[in-house]
């Protein structure tokens, strides 16, 4: 999916598609490079779709994941400034989604949580129990829950979009193996 994103004039409210510039100059004439959205974050796949109303205009998009102190995690930058993370960890077996949500940045134990208890969400950030379902993906030194969050970097986003998010990365999250990556 390709989407016109141009960047941000200082002091100019966020604005999606593409834009106009009121500049005269030359430099100005032609508009930025739109990059393409993504559509996996650091091998897992997300809809493009998804992806797209969380992160903001700019010229570049790139990713880089890191796995330290048991955790993975895949940060998602646009113009080099961190717009996206989700992370992949552990927890011990039955641990509320809405205590892993305070966990990251951002999050707030007021954050909503769906009615199975499965996911917390709020515009910065959310969690969500992912289901690892085939035992032979699973890390076998491992006794919990494995959970994914996400933390959207700059002004707070649409909830319902941060929700989408972390329900479509907690359901392919497993397919591309991190059910069996050794934290």
């Amino acid at each position: 999916m390709r989407t016109a994103r141009t960047p941000h004039a200082v002091g100019s409210p966020r604005a999606w598609g593409s834009s106009r510039s009121s500049c005269s100059s030359p430099a100005c004439s032609e508009p930025a490079q739109p990059y393409e959205t993504p559509k996996a974050l650091c091998g897992v796949g997300v809809p493009a779709e998804v992806l797209d109303p969380l992160l903001p205009e700019g010229e570049k998009v790139s990713e880089r994941s890191r796995t330290a102190s048991g955790v993975k995690r895949c940060y998602v930058s646009v113009d080099d400034k961190v717009a996206l993370s989700t992370s992949v960890e552990w927890y011990e077996a039955g641990t509320p989604v809405a205590e892993i949500a305070s966990k990251t940045i951002g999050a707030d134990p007021g954050d909503t949580v769906t009615a199975d208890k499965r996911y917390s969400y709020s515009g910065k950030g959310g969690a969500g129990l992912m289901r690892c379902e085939d035992p032979s993906t699973i890390d076998k030194d491992v006794d919990g829950d494995l959970y994914a969050t996400v933390r959207v970097g700059g002004d707070p986003a649409d909830a319902s979009a941060v929700l989408k998010l972390i329900e479509a990365y907690t359901s392919a999250a497993p397919a591309a193996g991190e059910c069996k990556v050794d934290l």
